[in-house]
């Protein structure tokens, strides 16, 4: 395969980026013995690594319920309206994330209006530092890539090809699930994982909503980190950054992995 010069030109581009990416990565896993690896592995760290992968995976899973629906419903509305109200999804990605966490407790606290009505159904209920905040919170701000990148699959082909399976007598809900959803089973998996991952990226909105999980008291591992190098320095908190860095990178490979195999079949 020959090559133009353009090629080479925006490889130029693609080398610098990888390095901006890479460098720093290779950087903190390099810093640290694996004998420092091992030794801080027993500082909690695996456990909040834990915790913090399930809350993930759970607003993971909640968001493309969420969005699955929402596609086809956005998809399906011509009106000038809901082009506005699907404008409103990117909302929360450009807004500090301190700022959600203020948002939060203003909307689910239990002396404001909503939260006030959810206690009176669940009389001991408490928002901050609970899981409900932790997923709440993580809801609010990563769900927008798990919509963005199922709505961008929903194309037009997948739509016209539904409206066939219509015209053959399926009902609307056995031809979405059963000709649509393939053509979008990849971004599905794509926008789990990028709502997985930016999920376990957060920090500043959990600070303020969910510094600690109560019963356990555990952190999440963002704030896990940041309570380490204010407490004990930078070498033990780059130890546990290299152990996240090395879990995150097997765990995305085998959703790679898995999204491969899943092309494999359309």
């Amino acid at each position: 395969m020959k090559f133009d010069k353009l090629y080479y030109i925006f490889s130029i581009f693609v080398i610098i980026y990888l390095g901006i990416i890479v460098v720093p990565i290779l950087r903190t896993l390099l810093f640290t013995s694996i004998n420092g690896l091992v030794q801080d592995s027993k500082s909690g760290i695996i456990q909040s690594i834990e915790l913090t992968y399930l809350m993930a995976f759970i607003v993971a899973i909640i968001s493309v319920v969420f969005a699955i629906p929402y596609t086809y419903f956005i998809s399906r509305s011509p009106h000038p309206f809901f082009k506005f109200v699907d404008s409103i999804i990117e909302l929360p990605i450009m807004i500090p994330h301190t700022v959600v966490g203020i948002i939060m407790l203003l909307t689910f606290e239990p002396s404001m209006p909503l939260g006030s009505l959810i206690s009176k159904i669940y009389p001991n209920y408490r928002f901050d530092d609970t899981f409900f905040a932790v997923i709440v919170t993580l809801f609010f701000l990563a769900s927008a890539y798990s919509i963005r990148t199922i709505q961008v699959s929903y194309t037009k082909n997948a739509i016209e090809y539904e409206n066939m399976a219509r015209s053959f007598g399926y009902k609307p809900l056995e031809a979405f699930m059963l000709v649509s959803v393939p053509f979008m089973w990849r971004s599905i998996l794509r926008g789990m994982a990028l709502t997985w991952a930016r999920s376990i990226s957060e920090v500043g909105s959990m600070l303020i909503v969910a510094y600690y999980i109560f019963p356990s008291f555990t952190h999440l591992v963002g704030i896990f980190i940041y309570s380490q190098f204010i407490g004990n320095g930078l070498i033990p908190a780059a130890e546990s950054s290299s152990i996240l860095i090395i879990t995150g990178l097997l765990t995305l490979l085998i959703l790679k992995i898995l999204e491969g195999k899943d092309a494999s079949y359309y």
